[in-house]
C-alpha cells in the first residue's frame, strides 16, 4: 500500500509539473509574441526568449542611456569627436598607421596569405586605446595580447533584453566574469591617475574628469552665491549640467573599445576584401592616392580630397554595413499605416536588408562605387542607407571611425596591391552575429607595388 502511495504521488507531482511547464510556455510564448499580437508580420518567437534578441551594451553605457541622461552623456562625449579634438589625436594615428603598412610589407616579402581581418582588429585596438583611453596596447607587434582576447569575449554574447534585464537586477552579467574584471580594472587605474594628476592626455576619459571639475566648480560657486531655499529648489528641480560617475565612464570606455575596435576593423577588412577581387575600383583609388598624395605624408587635410575613395568606402558600408542592425525604442505610441506601434516598444533597423533591398539599389550585390555620386544619392531616400544609423542617436564615434579607417587605407594601397589566394571566398560567407563577420576569415595576397 505504501509503494502506491508514493508512487501515485510521484505521478501526481510530474502531472502538475508537467501542467506548470506547459503553462508557462504558453505564457512565453503569448507574452513574446510582439508581432502577432500587433498584427504585423514577423518572425516565429523563441520559447523563453522572445523575438527581439539583441546583443546590447552595459547599462551605463551611451547606447543604453535614456531621456535625461542619454542628453547629458552625449553633450559630454560630443566634444572628443570634433573636427579640431580629431586633428589633435591625428598625430598619434599617424603613428599607428605608419606600423600597420610595414606590417603589410612583412607579409608582402615573406609572399604569406593571411586573414586581414586579424591584422585590422589590432591596428584599430591600438589607435583607440592610444587617442581616446592614453594606453598603448601595441598589438600591431604583438599579436597576442590581453586586452584584445578580452574584447573578443564580449561578442557572440546574443540575449533578451528581458533576460538581460532580469539578470542585471539579480547582480549577473550576460557577459564573461574575467573580461569584465580586466577591461573595469583597467578603466579604473586610468582614472586613478587621472584623477590624482599623475598624468594627463588630450583624451576621451580627460575630458570627462575635466567636465567633471568644472562642474563641481561651478556648483561650489554658486552654492556661496545662493541661499539655502535657491539651493532647495535647484536639487527639487535638478542642475542644467551633470557629470559622469565612473559607471557611466566604464559603460563609455567600454563601448568605444568594444564597438570601435570590432565594427572599423570590419570596414578594413571589406574594402580590401573588394580591392582583392576588384582589381579595376583598386587600380582607380590607387591612381587617385597616388595622384593626390604622391609620397608626401599623408595629412588630415589631404585625406579630405580623395572623392573616389570616399565613394567605394560608402559602397563597401553599404554592402558590408559593420552593424547589421540596430534598435530604437518608441518614445510615444504610434500609428504606422495599419499597425499600431506602442509606446516603448523595441523597434529593430534590419540595416543589411535595407542596403540589399533592390527597390532602392539596383543590382544590389553589385559594387558600384558611382552609386554615391552626388547626383545619385540626391535621388535615393535618406534613411535608405544607415550604416551608422540616423537622428539625434546615431554613431558619436562615426567620424573617428572613418579618419582611421581612411588614413589606414591610403598608406596601405601605396605600398601594397590585394590579390585573391586560394583561401579568398567569393562571394563572402557570412556569419549571424549581429556585428557583420565571415565565417571563415577574409584572406588575401599582398604584393608590393614597384614605385
Amino acid at each position: 500500500m505504501t509503494y502506491f502511495l508514493i508512487g501515485d504521488s510521484i505521478t501526481l507531482t510530474l502531472l502538475v509539473l508537467l501542467i506548470l511547464i506547459v503553462a508557462y510556455y504558453t505564457y512565453k510564448l503569448r507574452t513574446n509574441n510582439i508581432f502577432r499580437r500587433l498584427g504585423m508580420p514577423g518572425p516565429a518567437p523563441i520559447p523563453f526568449v522572445g523575438e527581439l534578441c539583441i546583443s546590447g551594451p552595459f547599462e551605463h553605457g551611451l547606447l543604453a542611456l535614456k531621456d535625461e541622461q542619454w542628453k547629458n552623456a552625449r553633450s559630454i562625449i560630443s566634444p572628443t569627436f570634433s573636427t579640431a579634438k580629431l586633428k589633435a589625436m591625428y598625430g598619434l594615428m599617424n603613428e599607428i598607421s605608419d606600423m600597420y603598412y610595414k606590417r603589410l610589407l612583412e607579409y608582402a616579402d615573406k609572399q604569406e596569405i593571411f586573414d586581414i581581418k586579424l591584422l585590422n582588429g589590432q591596428y584599430t585596438l591600438d589607435i583607440i586605446a592610444s587617442c581616446l583611453f592614453g594606453i598603448g596596447t601595441n598589438s600591431l607587434q604583438h599579436a597576442n595580447v590581453t586586452l584584445t582576447n578580452h574584447l573578443k569575449k564580449f561578442f557572440n554574447r546574443v540575449i533578451s533584453p528581458r533576460l538581460a534585464s532580469y539578470f542585471g537586477k539579480k547582480g549577473y552579467s550576460m557577459f564573461p566574469k574575467d573580461a569584465i574584471d580586466y577591461t573595469t580594472n583597467l578603466v579604473n587605474q586610468i582614472l586613478a591617475r587621472r584623477r590624482q594628476r599623475l598624468e594627463r592626455r588630450n583624451d576621451f576619459i580627460q575630458m570627462m574628469i575635466d567636465h567633471e571639475e568644472e562642474v563641481n566648480h561651478e556648483e561650489d560657486e554658486t552654492n556661496q552665491r545662493t541661499d539655502k531655499k535657491e539651493q532647495q529648489s535647484q536639487q527639487q528641480w535638478g542642475t542644467l549640467k551633470k557629470t559622469l560617475n565612473d559607471k557611466e565612464i566604464f559603460g563609455q570606455a567600454l563601448i568605444f573599445l568594444v564597438a570601435g575596435y570590432e565594427t572599423t576593423s570590419v570596414l578594413m577588412s571589406c574594402f580590401f576584401y573588394v580591392m582583392a577581387t576588384e582589381p579595376v575600383i583598386q587600380e582607380k583609388v590607387y591612381e587617385e592616392i597616388r595622384q593626390e598624395l604622391g609620397d608626401d605624408e599623408v595629412t588630415h587635410e589631404k585625406l579630405n580630397q580623395l572623392p573616389y575613395l570616399d565613394m567605394v568606402i560608402s559602397e563597401t558600408l553599404r554592402m558590408y554595413p559593420p552593424g547589421i542592425t540596430f534598435d530604437r525604442v518608441a518614445s510615444c505610441d504610434y500609428q504606422l499605416g495599419n499597425y499600431h506601434i506602442p509606446k516603448g516598444s523595441i523597434i529593430n533597423v534590419p540595416v543589411y536588408p535595407i542596403h540589399h533591398d533592390p527597390n532602392v539599389w539596383p543590382d544590389p550585390e553589385k559594387f558600384i562605387p558611382e552609386r554615391f555620386l552626388p547626383a545619385e544619392k540626391a535621388k535615393r531616400h535618406p534613411m535608405a542607407y544607415l550604416p551608422f544609423g540616423d537622428g539625434p542617436r546615431n554613431c558619436i564615434g562615426m567620424r573617428f571611425a572613418l579618419l582611421e579607417a581612411k588614413l589606414g587605407i591610403a598608406k596601405a594601397l601605396r605600398v601594397v596591391e590585394f590579390q585573391k589566394c586560394e583561401k579568398t571566398q567569393v562571394p563572402l560567407q557570412l556569419g549571424k552575429l549581429e556585428i557583420l563577420n565571415s565565417k571563415n576569415g577574409i584572406w588575401v595576397r599582398v604584393v608590393r607595388r614597384s614605385q
